[in-house]
């Protein structure tokens, strides 16, 4: 395990971490990405990635997300052989909707 993974292990364990935690999801109930209701599995994920900031914890550097959206997110972004394209990706995901919209519009009559 890695000093930066121990770090984090050590700061989850936190009474800090813990509070956090708990407002946080008591604050916020619906997933932003998706606009679902968060689930019981939903997560804080990080928006800072630099673990010299990992603790300073606020709704402005955390946000609940659902797991699902957790990992996508980090498949787009958190991910470093993809960070680099996360626009390109989310355009195309954009492109796709766009093409099923096209071809679903009758359905949503």
């Amino acid at each position: 395990m890695s000093e930066n993974e121990k770090r984090k292990n050590k700061f989850r364990k936190s009474k800090k971490w813990k509070t956090f935690r708990e407002e946080i999801r008591k604050t916020q109930k619906i997933d932003p990405v998706t606009g679902s209701k968060l689930t019981r599995r939903a997560t804080v994920h990080h928006l800072d990635l630099n673990i010299d900031n990992y603790e300073k914890v606020s709704m402005e550097r955390q946000v609940m997300l659902n797991p699902e959206t957790h990992s996508v997110l980090h498949y787009f972004y958190g991910n470093e052989r993809n960070t680099y394209n996360w626009r390109d990706r989310i355009d195309a995901i954009v492109k796709l909707c766009e093409l099923m919209d096209g071809f679903n519009k009758d359905m949503s009559k």
